[in-house]
Order: structure tokens, then C-alpha cells, then sequence
């Protein structure tokens, strides 16, 4: 009666005995958070808001964007919004309502800031 009591502990152990963790035996596995990635947008890209103003686009080097007036931009002037790495948009420093995806792309491009491109009177 013993022997078959040692015969039946020396078997190999099922598999609830295995090392796996039981998560990825009793559910779907948990999959990696999504990052969340910041919409690329064409330098000097004209790009609409859904309430009709239009904005220049202009990467800089920290990742993200910051966007002129189509006036400003022309004029050398200051940026009115910028982007962070991912994506939120900020005026004068304070979080805004909008965010980099709710730009429409008009199709339009800036012409280029260089004064070189600029014409002399």
C-alpha cells in the first residue's frame, strides 16, 4: 500500500503543478499598454481646427510642435500654440482643449521663414 502511495507522488506532476503563473492558464493574457504616439505633421503644413482657425506647423527639437497664425508665420512673428512629445496642445504654457490628432490637414503648405527667400524693395 505504501509503494503505490511513493509510485503515485513520483509521477509527473500535471500541468497545474507546471511553474507557468495560473493568469496566462485562466484568462487572456494581458496584453502591453498602448504608448500613446503623437500624429507626425508636415513642416509647414497648414492645418485646420474643427472651429475653422488655421495654423502653421513647425517641429522642434524637444519632440513636438509649435503653431503660427498664417499671418505670423509669414511675419516672423510668435507662435501661438505648441505641443508636447505627446501630443497635447498648450497656449501661453496651459493645457488646451485640443490635441495634435484634431488637426485637419488642409493640403497647404507654408512657404519657407528664410529671409533669404524674401524679397528686397
Amino acid at each position: 500500500m505504501q509503494r503505490k502511495r511513493m509510485l503515485k507522488l513520483a509521477r509527473t506532476p500535471s500541468f497545474r503543478d507546471s511553474p507557468v503563473p495560473t493568469i496566462f492558464l485562466q484568462g487572456e493574457p494581458s496584453l502591453p499598454a498602448k504608448t500613446e504616439t503623437m500624429q507626425k505633421l508636415r513642416e509647414r503644413g497648414i492645418y485646420a481646427l474643427s472651429d475653422g482657425r488655421e495654423f502653421v506647423a513647425h517641429a522642434v527639437f524637444r519632440g513636438g510642435y509649435v503653431f503660427y497664425t498664417p499671418e505670423d508665420w509669414q511675419l516672423f512673428g510668435a507662435y501661438a500654440y505648441e505641443s508636447d512629445a505627446n501630443g497635447y496642445v498648450r497656449w501661453n504654457g496651459q493645457p488646451d482643449q485640443w490635441r495634435t490628432e484634431d488637426l485637419i490637414d488642409t493640403s497647404r503648405t507654408a512657404r519657407s521663414r528664410s529671409r533669404s527667400n524674401s524679397k528686397s524693395n
